[in-house]
């Protein structure tokens, strides 16, 4: 159930991302893990952020899904070393249906990792801590934006579907 939950997260940020420019450079997996840190290690005051560039100033910044409300917080530093300001505390809303508010499992972040110009997704499954580099490795998995289907069309099926799944985990 987690797994097909996921799923349906990543598709959904997909489609998200369409609101979004994709940065003008290609990042890879390795280049998402070895950043990861930088972003998920004390810098901000909640779980699992998505992380695009929504200014379209070249770095992350961080958007955060909580009760129908998208928080939008600017990163005034760098990707190797972010400073993150809220700069806007109602920069979007979604639906919460029948009083279900789907929280994100992970954090993702959103770049462009085939070259197409759009965005494609990468979610932060794991970490593990290693002990020669007294650092936490991250492991990213990678979904592509291979999907044609209009945006608000996509982004309606998607939230439909996490709606379902949320509801049949309650009953179960």
């Amino acid at each position: 159930m987690k797994k097909i939950f996921l799923i349906l997260i990543i598709q959904f940020f997909v489609a998200l991302s369409a609101f979004c420019d994709a940065p003008k450079s290609i990042i890879s997996n390795k280049d998402i893990g070895s950043i990861a840190g930088n972003f998920l290690e004390g810098k901000l005051d909640f779980e699992n952020p998505v992380f695009v560039d929504v200014d379209k100033d070249g770095d992350f910044d961080a958007l955060k899904f909580d009760g129908g409300n998208v928080e939008y917080y600017k990163n005034a530093g760098t990707d190797l070393n972010p400073a993150f300001i809220l700069e806007n505390k109602n920069y979007d809303k979604y639906s919460k249906a029948m009083f279900i508010d789907p929280q994100m499992p992970y954090p993702i972040f959103l770049a462009d990792k085939d070259g197409d110009g759009d965005m494609d997704l990468f979610v932060i499954k794991d970490k593990e801590y290693n002990k020669q580099t007294q650092k936490f490795e991250y492991k990213v998995t990678g979904a592509e934006n291979k999907l044609n289907l209009d945006t608000g069309t996509l982004i309606t099926i998607i939230l439909v579907l996490v709606i379902v799944l949320l509801v049949l985990a309650i009953l179960k």
